[in-house]
């Protein structure tokens, strides 16, 4: 650790003063409550097949309904990419098994792309709508909007993608800082979620060949083409080990400053509460140790322009 910046931002005295304002300051969540819908993304998709799904609309309540999919999947084939959303599923090529109990079960395969359908096919989709149900929601349970019906599909959909953005959370909450850097006169680039190999590709930085292929969460390049890699996690307490997390990122700083290169870990979160010995461990071997309360005091932006 270089204590100066430290001591300066952070008004402490000395390296155990540092390891105790981290643990004093650990948060317990860093989700805001943007994290839970991303509204966007979903009106976004919803819009993308809009004509196509007012289309489904006259399948509600239908008195002929096999006659009637059958001639809204000849005339408007737009909609056949749109079936499997009314499932809530993504794919759009789908396998399944016909009947569990049989002896010898056939395995159905469903292609969703777009296409002028064959007569056997029709028939698969009428049968496909049968059996998943969805012949039963048009006549019996939809009365209104099959756009509204999928924008609760897309909802709920997007809760599972809270997983992926869980990983996202640390980025987003960092963004502004990142943004009030890129005004400093020294920050040339700040790059996230990209490949070392994107920094020698466009901007002539030779990366050793062990880092090439590696992701990294933020790259900043000052105006000496001088790279500073930062990484950021939350720390839950679940689904990894201290130890491990704090050992991975010793090893990423050793392997960059092999190529002159500066590093600094962003890490937060009460899975960091019982672990004092490791926290300790990460602020004696890694230069630039944060949460993000030492961001907000300005010790990110004061590493980053201190040259």
């Amino acid at each position: 650790m270089k204590e100066d910046v430290y001591f300066k931002c952070l008004n402490v005295q000395s390296f155990d003063d540092v390891v105790k304002k981290f643990h004093e300051t650990i948060i317990e969540t860093n989700r805001d409550l943007k994290f839970f819908v991303d509204w966007k993304k979903i009106c976004m998709n919803i819009e993308k097949h809009k004509i196509e799904l007012n289309i489904f609309n006259s399948l509600i309540g239908s008195k002929n309904f096999d006659f009637d999919l059958k001639n809204i999947l000849l005339n408007y084939p737009g909609v056949i990419p749109c079936i499997p959303i009314l499932i809530a599923i993504r794919d759009t090529n789908l396998k399944v098994i016909d009947d569990f109990n049989s002896s010898n079960p056939k395995i159905l395969k469903y292609n969703f792309t777009k296409r002028r359908l064959s007569s056997p096919e029709l028939e698969e989709f009428i049968d496909f709508f049968d059996n998943t149900g969805l012949k039963n929601f048009f006549l019996n349970l939809s009365s209104r909007s099959i756009q509204d019906y999928v924008f609760g599909i897309e909802v709920g959909l997007d809760t599972h993608a809270r997983k992926n953005r869980s990983g996202q959370a640390m980025e987003l909450v960092l963004r502004p800082f990142f943004n009030k850097i890129r005004t400093q006169k020294n920050i040339l680039h700040v790059l996230s979620q990209k490949k070392f190999s994107c920094v020698e590709k466009d901007f002539k930085i030779p990366i050793s060949t062990s880092l090439k292929n590696r992701k990294f969460d933020f790259v900043i390049i000052d105006r000496k083409h001088k790279l500073t890699n930062i990484e950021a996690n939350f720390f839950s307490g679940t689904g990894s080990k201290p130890q491990e997390i704090v050992d991975s990122y010793i090893n990423r700083q050793n392997e960059l400053k092999e190529i002159g290169f500066n590093f600094i870990w962003i890490t937060d979160g009460l899975g960091w509460k019982g672990q004092k010995n490791q926290i300790r461990k990460g602020f004696e071997k890694i230069d630039y140790l944060l949460n993000l309360d030492f961001i907000r005091r300005g010790l990110l932006e004061a590493i980053l322009c201190q040259n």
